[in-house]
């Protein structure tokens, strides 16, 4: 799974703007001088939690118009004219309603966005899972996401505990525990023993696998 960059930078702690292709208004991101965040959380469906985080995302709403926009793709603009009001416009996240848009209309969508879609769907589908302390079953819209995301995901190491968590959560234990056989780096080891706990005893709920630096936190899903 491809690592996204920041796709701007700060100079002199002036505001930095993007562009909304769709209605031209200008889009203020965050802060990228501000202070790191302290603690991440990393979850067995590799989703990376971090407090107090201003990173956007790779794909978010415009503020001004609610248009779905590539962080990538915006333009970018050298200063921007204040809005009425003295207010800038956000690029603000999707939702999981909006990710289930996008996924029912991946046809209209370059192929190599569909894994990346597909994970923030079933992640941001996940978050009612959380901590929670009985199984939530899928619906059949998370379901057939994560069947069709299993396809997608490789032998990277965030793939195969992406694959791990979504057998679980579809109760394929027996394929679960076949992904975790192959070897993984010595870091991960506490990891894919809790994991191959978890399958033994059929628990198909989401569990926190790393607490903790993000940094260090993100770097166990890019060995």
């Amino acid at each position: 799974m491809e690592v996204v960059e920041r796709q701007f930078q700060v100079l002199d702690n002036e505001p930095v703007y993007k562009q909304c292709t769709h209605c031209g208004a200008p889009i203020q991101l965050p802060d990228s001088q501000s202070p790191e965040a302290r603690e991440g959380t990393l979850w067995s469906d590799a989703y990376l939690e971090v407090r107090d985080s201003s990173e956007p995302q790779m794909l978010g709403k415009c503020g001004a118009c609610g248009a779905i926009g590539c962080l990538a793709e915006l333009p970018a603009m050298k200063e921007a004219t204040p809005l009425a009001g003295g207010t800038d416009h956000a690029f603000e996240p999707l939702t999981v309603d909006d990710y289930a848009v996008l996924v029912d209309n991946l046809e209209a969508i370059s192929a190599p966005f569909h894994s990346y879609l597909r994970i923030r769907f079933w992640q941001l589908s996940n978050e009612r899972r959380r901590g929670a302390d009985v199984p939530l079953p899928l619906t059949a819209v998370e379901r057939a996401n994560l069947v069709e995301l299993l396809k997608l995901l490789g032998e990277a190491p965030a793939d195969r505990l992406m694959k791990a968590q979504g057998l679980r959560q579809l109760e394929d234990f027996e394929a679960a525990e076949a992904v975790l056989t192959e070897p993984f780096d010595a870091q991960l080891s506490p990891i894919i023993e809790r994991l191959r706990r978890l399958g033994r005893d059929r628990d198909v709920r989401l569990v926190k696998v790393f607490s903790g630096d993000p940094r260090q936190a993100a770097a166990l899903v890019s060995i």
